[in-house]
């Protein structure tokens, strides 16, 4: 996305968390000797066959944990929209309605900027796998800008534990074949990626439905369906706004599903 400044030398606006910002990061690594076999403190005293075994194990484990990762979430807005004297928001010219650049310094790749966060509303509904709350957002005002901050809301944290067991076989003085046995996220922990963020200024409606109980703009012919200050429901939004909906990634070790590999490797 393009420059959303106010005016060509207001760059505060965009001011904001990387997108790849992680606030907290905790990782820790420990590498284990199991005190049995030969040489060890328990059992150096068993058999050959035993000890081939049942000796000389390491054991290794490595726990990752972070904090989630911004999510920007965004609202496509038509470049003009066409206001009544009664302030009713329209798509298209008609008498008695005054055209408004919706969005300042726009353009068709200036269209997409923030809403508007409604205060004493929580943006997060961590309901399940829906995490963020679109009753929280509303459609600017024509010709503003949204109040929400760029890259304010935050994804799903991250957290995943491996583990590994190693051990070597030796062949000859100079030779061995070492096997290890690799746990990626051994609790199965699931680690979903930011949910979809995006929002859309809804489509005119094609009929009157006046029913003021329900909507106090009365759903004029040809008016925005939701208009600015109005909240949007799930079904406005769109089903997969705020919805987690996939992983973080799909490769081994890096936030998939549980996943056991064995690998032997020869020493010489």
């Amino acid at each position: 996305m393009g420059n959303n400044a106010r005016d060509i030398g207001d760059f505060d606006y965009d001011q904001g968390d990387n997108t790849f910002d992680i606030r907290h990061n905790f990782n820790a690594s420990a590498v284990y000797s199991i005190p049995f076999g030969h040489g060890k403190k328990y059992g150096s005293s068993t058999s050959g066959l035993v000890n081939a075994f049942l000796g000389g194990w390491n054991v290794s484990a490595i726990a990752n944990a972070r904090s989630g990762i911004p999510i920007n979430v965004l609202i496509g807005r038509p470049d003009v929209v066409f206001v009544d004297s009664a302030g009713v928001v329209y798509t298209s010219a008609g008498a008695g309605r005054t055209a408004v650049v919706n969005t300042p310094g726009g353009g068709s790749s200036r269209s997409t900027r923030r809403p508007n966060l409604l205060p004493g509303v929580d943006p997060y509904l961590n309901n399940d796998r829906s995490l963020l709350n679109p009753a929280a957002f509303t459609v600017p005002a024509p010709g503003t800008f949204g109040n929400l901050e760029r890259n304010s809301l935050r994804g799903p944290n991250f957290r995943q534990f491996d583990l590994a067991f190693q051990k070597r076989f030796g062949l000859t003085e100079s030779s061995n074949v070492e096997f290890r046995a690799e746990f990626f996220n051994v609790f199965n922990q699931t680690n979903f990626a930011n949910p979809g963020s995006s929002l859309t200024a809804p489509a005119a409606i094609s009929s009157a439905t006046p029913n003021a109980a329900t909507n106090p703009y009365s759903n004029p012919v040809g008016a925005l369906s939701i208009q600015p200050g109005q909240a949007f429901t799930q079904s406005i939004a769109g089903s997969s706004f705020g919805v987690l909906a996939s992983t973080v990634e799909k490769s081994v070790g890096l936030g998939t599903n549980r996943q056991i590999q064995f690998a032997l490797k020869l020493n010489f």
